[in-house]
């Protein structure tokens, strides 16, 4: 009997420019996975006194296989900047999601996007309370700003082409966990009718720049009780194409109670977006999820496994690992070599190999 994650997808496009009809099979995927790892970034810092094998992703270093969808975010771009996340440039990530789609696998790109009030972060801040609702007035300083960050994403995003000069598919996922209360577009600083509203201006400005290659995903925060709480700030079915879901695994008493509540947990969670992309003819996906480092020496066939058993979510993306001397291992939520876990990781691809690329072409 197959295991759930090869099962195979018919997933027809909203988008012409995605194609008709593609075949897919559930994706492990794991956010920069070709930029920065636990000890590497593909930077001239992260670079120093490393070999060319401790250079590659920290999946591949594990099981010899890189993910089959690559995620990553677009934060800072708004600012302007050429350097993301580890010290790693912007064409670094642009040239790592070339080559993924050269090579058959698939992109994810979320966007922590900075207070156009202030550009220091994305968290909420009380003195800034109403950052949303300027927006949407489409005047003002707050305006033009935010204006200027989506003018510069698309600019990057327009980029991202295949080698016939057409746009490569993203599944494309802003605004995410809207339903927290940390971000300045979380519920903190937001009515539901005016998160929709910053929703569908960023859909409408993206479309309009000619972005139709992008397939939007909705993903909060699985900390809702029913459908209806999931939907409390759903953009309409004609401005999203994939529901999804956040769902991490947090330290308990024991290494047995954290799965058991973890994988409880996630199957309630996997059954509302389920129940919920069934009646809108969508499909689904665990858009972020991971396990914090060294707690859990089987997590990957005892806890994530298991909590997807009876799902199949059109991808599974792991958090990224964040390279940084200082940063400690709560930065890091996927395996890498030296974890306590990463020989269970290795069974975990032996019997979900079709989640993963054996191979990527080089530019």
């Amino acid at each position: 009997m197959r295991f759930f994650l090869v099962s195979i997808y018919i997933l027809l496009f909203v988008s012409s420019s995605l194609g008709a009809q593609e075949t897919y099979t559930t994706l492990f995927g794991h956010n920069d996975a070709l930029l920065h790892g636990r000890y590497w970034s593909d930077s001239p810092q992260g670079r120093i006194g490393k070999k060319k094998k401790q250079l590659m992703p920290d999946v591949y270093q594990v099981c010899k296989a890189y993910p089959g969808l690559l995620s990553t975010d677009l934060d800072g771009l708004e600012l302007g900047r050429e350097i993301y996340w580890g010290g790693v440039t912007f064409e670094k990530m642009r040239t790592s999601i070339i080559r993924q789609h050269k090579s058959g696998g698939k992109i994810t790109i979320s966007w922590h996007v900075r207070n156009p009030e202030h550009g220091l972060s994305y968290f909420y801040r009380e003195e800034n309370k109403g950052t949303v609702a300027r927006i949407l007035r489409r005047e003002g300083a707050t305006y033009q700003t935010f204006m200027q960050y989506l003018g510069r994403v698309a600019d990057f995003l327009l980029t991202l082409r295949d080698d016939d000069g057409q746009l490569i598919p993203i599944f494309f996922r802003p605004w995410h966990e809207c339903n927290g209360h940390w971000f300045w577009w979380g519920t903190t600083d937001c009515s539901k009718e005016e998160f929709v509203a910053l929703w569908h201006m960023t859909h409408h400005y993206l479309a309009e720049r000619g972005l139709t290659n992008l397939q939007y995903v909705f993903s909060p925060g699985s900390w809702f009780k029913n459908d209806e709480e999931y939907l409390s700030r759903f953009p309409g079915e004609e401005y999203v194409d994939i529901i999804g879901i956040e769902c991490y695994r947090y330290n308990a008493n024991s290494i047995e109670e954290a799965r058991i509540n973890f994988i409880n947990h996630l199957q309630k969670n996997l059954e509302i977006a389920k129940k919920v992309a069934e009646h809108l003819g969508k499909f689904y996906a665990l858009t972020e999820t991971g396990m914090q480092p060294n707690s859990d020496p089987q997590w990957w066939t005892k806890g994530l496994m298991p909590a997807l058993e009876g799902y199949s979510p059109l991808f599974v993306n792991v958090w990224s690992n964040q390279w940084n001397v200082i940063v400690p291992e709560g930065g890091t939520w996927c395996t890498y070599p030296g974890e306590i876990s990463a020989k269970d990781f290795r069974k975990f691809y032996k019997k979900n190999k079709k989640m993963f690329i054996k191979k990527l072409k080089r530019l």
